[in-house]
């Protein structure tokens, strides 16, 4: 592996976003939801880091924070070693750092202006912050949509006009044309067909590759995370509960939860329809009111008592045949250094 591939461009150090909640006759805040308490990650530059949990977990929201549409309550983001905190009092330099950071929404018809058409939507931004000039935006959108899988004849379309699948498309250019290295993509493929997920699944990766961008990917599916990520970080109520290589964690999972999200996905061969299957019951716990220790034990098969009293730490999963990625796989589960023995 390269040199360039092994050097963060995003690092993510101890993140808390939490949101008041109002009551009473006279509004007051009377509690706090902990939508993200206390994350690190980095994301490695020119790979994708997948982001998975249930909705609720934290995911999305840790992806607005990354590319400046939300502030972080506590914590550091550094893009490229620099603080994006300490760059908000540098207007300038931030405006220019903006460009450099991009979002895929989840919903692509949300995330278009209604009342412009398509040539408008690419071609403003890129005139804004100098990425094309007058005589030559159209020719650079051409390339746009080449890349994305669009004839030019969308110019003059309106969002409303395409499919979902088109519309995804066009987000995607949208978010390529200010020229990016890092792209949160949010869920880009929930809202779509089956048949449609993969096609933008497939566009995503040829992308990354073809450009070198870094990706963090957004799920709630394993399947799908694992396809297009180099290393997968799995969420569970505002924290991370295990991370590392993603073949690794997808062929070997440590942690409960992990291992339960993968048994949910269903399985198409008739014949393993009898294979065992370790299924969550209840529901996910409060963002407000988390469970003391560790936050995933009131749903999991193998809680111990120190699991409901003290709050499980992230441990190095043992290098050998059940660690593909030798160093960079990592669980916090006091159970999981017994997994393999019990499996």
């Amino acid at each position: 592996m390269n040199r360039e591939a092994m050097t963060p461009l995003i690092e993510v150090v101890d993140l808390k976003k939490y949101y008041p909640v109002r009551g009473g006759i006279i509004p007051h805040t009377t509690g706090w939801v902990r939508a993200v308490d206390g994350v690190s990650f980095s994301v490695m530059r020119a790979q994708t880091l997948g982001l998975v949990g249930e909705s609720g977990c934290g995911k999305s929201t840790i992806g607005r924070q990354l590319v400046g549409l939300e502030s972080p309550t506590e914590g550091s983001i550094f893009y490229d070693g620099r603080d994006l905190a300490a760059l908000q009092k540098k207007p300038e330099e931030m405006r220019q750092i903006r460009t450099k950071l991009q979002m895929i929404f989840q919903d692509p018809y949300s995330s278009l202006n209604p009342r412009k058409h398509i040539y408008e939507i690419l071609a403003q931004p890129m005139l804004y912050h100098g990425i094309s000039q007058k005589d030559t935006v159209r020719r650079d959108i051409r390339k746009l949509l080449n890349m994305v899988g669009l004839p030019e004849t969308v110019l003059g379309r309106y969002p409303h006009e395409f499919s979902g699948g088109q519309r995804q498309r066009i987000g995607i250019a949208k978010a390529l044309s200010l020229n990016p290295e890092f792209i949160v993509c949010d869920e880009p493929v929930s809202a779509l067909d089956v048949s449609i997920q993969a096609q933008i699944l497939n566009l995503l990766k040829e992308l990354q590759k073809e450009l070198k961008l870094t990706l963090l990917f957004v799920g709630h599916g394993l399947g799908a995370v694992n396809y297009v990520s180099d290393r997968i970080a799995v969420m569970y109520l505002g924290r991370i509960v295990e991370y590392g290589d993603a073949r690794d964690i997808f062929v070997h999972p440590a942690h409960p939860y992990t291992q339960a999200l993968l048994d949910a996905v269903p399985i198409p061969d008739p014949g393993e329809k009898d294979k065992p299957r370790r299924l969550l019951e209840g529901e996910i716990g409060s963002n407000i009111n988390p469970p003391a220790g560790c936050r995933f034990h009131p749903r999991c098969p193998y809680a111990l008592p120190l699991c409901r009293t003290q709050e499980p730490q992230m441990q190095k999963i043992p290098s050998g045949k059940t660690a593909l990625a030798a160093g960079e796989h990592y669980a916090a589960c006091p159970y999981c250094s017994n997994i393999k023995e019990k499996e």
